[in-house]
């Protein structure tokens, strides 16, 4: 059986979820997002669209929490979710503060006994910005790559999915999932694997796999999808917002058919978080997404900077297995 579940919930029920002993997570969306000495509660200080939404992690278990190095933890003996925010002392610092967040992170992984992270989320302000000549995505890169390579982790075969988005909040933050056991990177046929990207992308390549297939039994899996946008080789591809929204889609369903050829039940998106600039209508998106993935699929809409200053929208989201899907939901 699937050791959690992921679901949204109207932000108003917040407090009956900490309640609740097997809660591994509760996302808090807006900005500012105030802190909170839950080690439970993660704070995206990213405006939704659709008014006030809570993402709600609820293991099968009751879950230990705690604080490591600074890392808030929730532990609930089949998985592991952390985060932790750290501010930057200058604009020109983020590779040096990215290293030293993805070696707290990864150590209280470790700590805890789940070595193998499957999923990191990275948030950071002014994304697209130049510092010293080097766009602040790309100087973070530099810095996850340094840091990866310092834990050894094999660059082209055991890569977490990833996101990483720009907010309008200070400080660099991040959450992750992390696992006992490794799951299968999982990569788009229809694009160049990010972490084989040419130079011109930067000094370094960014170091994600595009999904990452998780078995959690026989028939329960997981497939974690990275932030995916209009890309196509390594190139971005087109200008409006609707026909950007098209190729991500038709990215979308490439990379869940590959995943399904390792799986012994089709995977369909249980919930898809969508990420617009500030300045995009997203409205027309909606109709879309549900065309291709059925009217049903749970959205969640939020303003933000997209890695690539020509992107106007990215998707990312988990996948399940029929099976997973039975177990899903919270209790009534």
């Amino acid at each position: 059986m699937t050791p959690f579940t992921v679901f949204y919930r109207d932000a108003a029920s917040a407090d009956d979820w900490l309640n609740d002993d097997r809660l591994l997570a509760l996302l808090q969306f807006g900005s500012p997002v105030a802190p909170s000495a839950d080690p439970r509660i993660c704070a995206v200080p990213l405006p939704e669209l659709d008014g006030a939404t809570t993402e709600v992690w609820l293991g099968a278990r009751p879950a230990r929490i705690g604080v490591l190095d600074g890392v808030h933890y929730a532990d609930s003996g089949d998985v592991l979710f952390l985060h932790l925010c750290l501010g930057e002392s200058a604009p020109g610092t983020l590779s040096s503060l990215t290293i030293a967040a993805y070696q707290r992170l990864l150590a209280a992984a470790r700590a805890r006994g789940y070595p193998h992270p499957l999923r990191i989320w990275n948030y950071f302000p002014a994304i697209n910005q130049r510092i010293d000549g080097l766009e602040r995505y790309r100087a973070f890169c530099v810095g996850r790559q340094a840091a990866l390579r310092a834990e050894r982790m094999e660059l082209e075969t055991h890569l977490p999915a990833a996101s990483a988005i720009g907010t309008r909040d200070p400080g660099l933050r991040l959450y992750a999932l992390a696992a006992q056991e490794t799951g299968w990177q999982i990569e788009n046929p229809r694009q160049v694997s990010a972490f084989h990207y040419p130079t011109q992308y930067g000094p370094q390549s960014p170091s994600f796999s595009r999904a990452i297939l998780k078995h959690w039994g026989e028939r329960d899996d997981h497939l974690y999808i990275s932030g995916t946008a209009s890309v196509v080789g390594h190139a971005s591809q087109h200008l409006d917002l609707m026909a950007q929204l098209d190729e991500t889609l038709l990215n979308l369903e490439a990379l869940i058919a590959q995943a399904n050829q390792r799986t012994s039940a089709p995977l369909r998106p249980a919930l898809l978080r969508v990420y617009v600039r500030p300045d995009i209508d997203p409205g027309p998106a909606r109709g879309r997404i549900a065309q291709m993935f059925g009217p049903d699929t749970p959205l969640l809409f939020l303003r933000a900077d997209i890695c690539r200053r020509e992107l106007l929208i990215e998707i990312e989201g988990l996948a399940t297995s029929a099976t997973a899907r039975h177990h899903q939901g919270p209790p009534p």
